[in-house]
């Protein structure tokens, strides 16, 4: 097992705040410093203690996840390193090789389960990137994952929630499904330090 920190620089006050499943809103470390400073009791310790743990969490991931294409592609696309592997959780348990079938004819490739009617598509055919990579190149997959995964949250008006759902699908049951089994491997690795 090696570790992966989330360590990514935070977001200018006041945070952009984007609604969480079941229309909770979470919480940035932004905000926790920010409501700690304007609650009179105790308001020093409360922004110590916030200050200290803002936004860091450290993952322990399996061997057949190299950190160094989570934090590479987390950089070049600006996202958190920990939603690239929530995403990869809920896709595949982080595992190559995986073709999945739908029940529309199309398949899933991959650790990132890149649909052959959407992203995979687009992927092979605009990019040239070989279907055989998505599958079975763990860093290809994660690459390609966060080029798909900014695209759709630029696309969504920079949407965090909105475009990790239009990453699964744009139907609506399935997008809402989707956005809690990502929040909820999110929450649990946050929580657990594990992936």
């Amino acid at each position: 097992m090696v570790v992966i920190e989330n360590t990514p620089p935070l977001p200018p006050m006041p945070a952009i705040r984007m609604p969480a499943p079941g229309y909770a809103i979470p919480e940035s470390a932004d905000e926790r410093i920010a409501r700690a400073l304007v609650t009179p009791e105790s308001r020093d310790e409360q922004t110590s203690q916030l200050t200290e743990r803002a936004g860091q969490y450290q993952v322990q991931v399996p061997d057949r996840i190299p950190p160094h294409c989570i934090v590479g592609t987390a950089r070049t696309y600006n996202l958190n390193p920990l939603l690239l592997l929530s995403i990869l959780k809920v896709e595949s348990n982080g595992r190559t090789g995986i073709i999945s079938r739908n029940t529309n004819g199309s398949d899933d490739l991959g650790p990132s389960q890149f649909n052959t009617d959407s992203w995979a598509k687009v992927l092979t055919v605009k990019y040239k990137i070989p279907r055989e990579a998505l599958i079975h190149d763990m860093c290809q997959a994660v690459r390609a994952l966060g080029f798909a995964l900014r695209t759709e949250i630029n696309q969504a008006g920079g949407d965090l929630w909105k475009g990790i759902g239009n990453y699964h699908s744009r139907t609506p049951k399935h997008h809402i499904k989707y956005i809690g089994l990502v929040f909820g491997a999110y929450k649990q690795m946050t929580v657990k330090g594990k992936f």
